[in-house]
């Protein structure tokens, strides 16, 4: 087997964290659906149709904890459907993001982070050397 580029390395890591960290925030979301415990305000659910951080909390585990986490197992092990994995989860990174930004407007730095981190990762899918290793 080829090494992995080193920047098929960078968006496995990427995928790890982004997955770790999903998991981590929506697991938080269950214990304490009033979101408090992470700083997060009921006011921020206003005018949408849920009172609590459950179905966030169940977004933020399915989509952003365990897909990414299974994304970057793809990636590892050179499975052939792991770099149209990678796009589509880029993709639903900017997008939640965004719908943030359009949802409360005036956004924080932690959400700067993420839809930089979602444009990383799907320019990173464009790199030669990481289409190349995963389309082949």
């Amino acid at each position: 087997m080829n090494a992995r580029p080193i920047f098929l390395l960078v968006l496995i890591v990427l995928l790890a964290l982004l997955g770790s960290g999903g998991f981590g925030g929506g697991i938080a979301m269950f214990m304490d659906p009033s979101g408090a415990a992470m700083g997060l305000p009921l006011d921020l659910l206003e005018g949408l149709p849920i009172s609590n951080f459950i179905l966030p909390g169940i977004f933020l585990v399915v989509v952003m904890g365990i897909f990414p986490l299974v994304i970057a197992w793809s990636l590892w092990n050179h499975r052939s459907w792991g770099w149209l994995a990678t796009i589509g989860q880029s993709i639903i990174l900017i997008l939640w993001i965004s719908f943030q930004f359009l949802l409360w407007g005036d956004p924080i730095a932690l959400q700067w982070v993420y839809l930089i981190w979602g444009l990383v990762m799907l320019g990173l899918c464009f790199v030669p050397s990481v289409k190349n290793s995963l389309t082949e």
